[in-house]
């Protein structure tokens, strides 16, 4: 009898240096998306998540504190095939160096994340 394997979950990045709202998207991408989350706070282990790990997706907040900002991340990121979208509190106008880039504006909502990624909410 022949085993069936099962698929991998789709992998994203996702990196935001607000830990509370970290921990309540994480569990929507999770539960509603089914991706397998890799959740880090700032752009040193973000950077480091990426050159360790393979991601099909990229969340990014823009934003990071300390006057980081994972734009250059993203670009690498994107390089590399993986499907990157960035958030902020900003709106597009703001923001000119990510143009041709999604952006969802803070605060969003997991069915956001879905229609970037072009994904379906596996629940709701």
């Amino acid at each position: 009898m022949n085993q069936s394997s099962t698929p991998s979950r789709p992998r994203v990045l996702y990196v935001e240096d607000e830990i509370i709202v970290a921990l309540d998207v994480e569990d929507g991408l999770t539960s509603e998306l089914g991706l397998q989350v890799h959740t880090v706070h700032n752009l040193s282990a973000a950077t480091a998540a990426a050159q360790r790990h393979e991601f099909d997706y990229a969340l990014l907040d823009l934003n990071l504190g300390n006057g980081e900002r994972s734009t250059d991340l993203g670009l690498a990121l994107a390089d590399r095939g993986v499907h990157v979208v960035f958030a902020s509190g900003y709106n597009r106008n703001e923001i000119r160096e990510i143009d041709d880039f999604l952006l969802i504006e803070k605060p969003f909502r997991i069915s956001d994340v879905a229609q970037a990624f072009d994904l379906p909410v596996t629940r709701n």
